[in-house]
């Protein structure tokens, strides 16, 4: 296959899969198709059987990199489902990524990065579009929202930073899987057992299951392969522009297919914070090539 083809292929699937993330996950959640713990077990489950399959495949034996990953991945993922129980598709994208891009950043400065006076621009820039974002919301369900999907970004950009230097991506990746996957089916059984916050907290319904089975299987564990392989073909600039227009195909997709309103706070305020991403991560990466 030719490389540009090649390219052009794993980067179309990349972007199809973490904003399917999304919006399937608000399809499912927004929709009481499935509870979120439910979702999220399904979720995590369904992809490390996924893995698993892959590293028999591929002959790889599973490998914990770092104990917080799993940890973390199983925080990101209970966060990100009851957060889309509350916000939208696209509200709920652009908090996750804000809260993604100055998670890695505060990382980044805490092991001595220095920003540039484009990054601290492109720093004001997502916190204007966020102030105009959060502005647009006054009750209380989605300020609950806003912060669990801020704790899933969070949750995230940690995960990413402690795998930043591993080798062998899909053998640490079945790892967290496989482990955090086993702690959500610990909390689903006692969730259930002691039926803790009723019966609606663990709903499934077979659509629900379908939705979550996908989100699991193969937005989650194989696009996140294909974006390991994404990276070692493409430069950080391509990369980086890759990840932060996740935010715009997820907001162009939502009002077609989950029927959400775009409203004038969400463009104006998502045009100003992806093009503070965008100034932030492009700008990084610049600087090192």
């Amino acid at each position: 296959m030719n490389m540009s083809f090649r390219i052009l292929v794993l980067t179309i699937l990349v972007l199809i899969g973490m904003a399917g993330n999304s919006l399937l996950a608000r399809a499912a959640l927004g929709g009481h198709l499935i509870g979120p713990l439910p979702f999220t077990v399904i979720r995590l489950v369904s992809g490390f059987i996924m893995l698993l399959l892959l590293a028999l495949i591929a002959r790889v034996r599973p490998r914990l990199s770092h104990i917080l990953m799993p940890v973390m991945l199983l925080l990101y993922a209970l966060a990100f489902a009851y957060g889309y129980l509350q916000l939208g598709a696209a509200t709920g994208t652009l908090f996750l990524f804000f809260a993604i891009q100055a998670t890695i950043l505060c990382w980044e400065i805490f092991k001595g990065y220095r920003l540039s006076a484009w990054q601290w621009l492109g720093s004001g820039l997502s916190l204007w579009g966020l102030w105009i974002l959060v502005g647009g919301i006054s009750n209380l369900p989605d300020i609950i929202g806003i912060v669990l999907m801020i704790i899933a970004g969070i949750s995230w950009g940690l995960y990413s930073m402690l795998g930043k230097k591993i080798t062998d991506s899909l053998a640490v990746t079945t790892a967290n899987f496989v482990w955090s996957g086993l702690a959500v089916l610990i909390i689903f059984a006692v969730v259930d057992i002691f039926d803790l916050g009723g019966r609606e907290s663990i709903y499934i319904s077979m659509p629900g299951l379908y939705y979550a089975l996908v989100v699991g299987a193969i937005t989650s564990a194989l696009v996140y392969v294909v974006w390991y392989m994404l990276v070692q073909e493409l430069s950080g600039v391509t990369s980086a522009s890759v990840q932060m227009a996740v935010p715009v195909v997820v907001i162009l997709g939502s009002a077609p297919l989950l029927g959400e309103q775009i409203t004038n706070h969400l463009l104006i305020g998502g045009a100003i914070m992806i093009s503070g991403f965008f100034f932030v991560t492009l700008t990084k990466h610049l600087r090192k090539h």
